[in-house]
């Protein structure tokens, strides 16, 4: 061979390895724009994730806060309610007593009305 045609060889090998580096570079280069895209994308979903997770926990404290609320108001209207029927009870049994020392006969006690 001789020092031309071994040029002329070289120079080739060398426009075949360039164009064979340019496709390996673009192929790595598009494969690697692809992974960013995918992981921006997992990214972004979680990160959406993550923020409804969020609101909902909120949610669900507002819903316990309020739900504490109105147990602590329904507990109390049943406490007063309680006291209430109490002193109505204690009542009655002093009428009850008045009436039959006058000697007043009593009504029957109203049937499914506990003493």
């Amino acid at each position: 061979m001789t020092p031309t045609e071994l040029q002329a060889f070289v120079t080739w090998v060398a426009a075949i390895c360039t164009a064979v580096g340019g496709i390996v570079g673009h192929v790595v280069s598009d494969r690697k724009s692809k992974r960013d895209v995918k992981v921006a994308e997992v990214v972004a979903e979680t990160s959406a994730q993550d923020k409804l997770i969020d609101q909902l926990q909120e949610e669900l404290s507002r819903y316990r806060d309020d739900n504490d609320r109105r147990i602590g108001r329904l507990e109390d209207a049943v406490d007063e309610l309680t006291s209430e029927n109490r002193s109505y009870r204690a009542f009655i049994g002093v009428q009850r007593d008045h009436t039959a020392a006058h000697g007043i006969p009593l009504p029957p006690w109203p049937e499914g009305l506990p003493r």
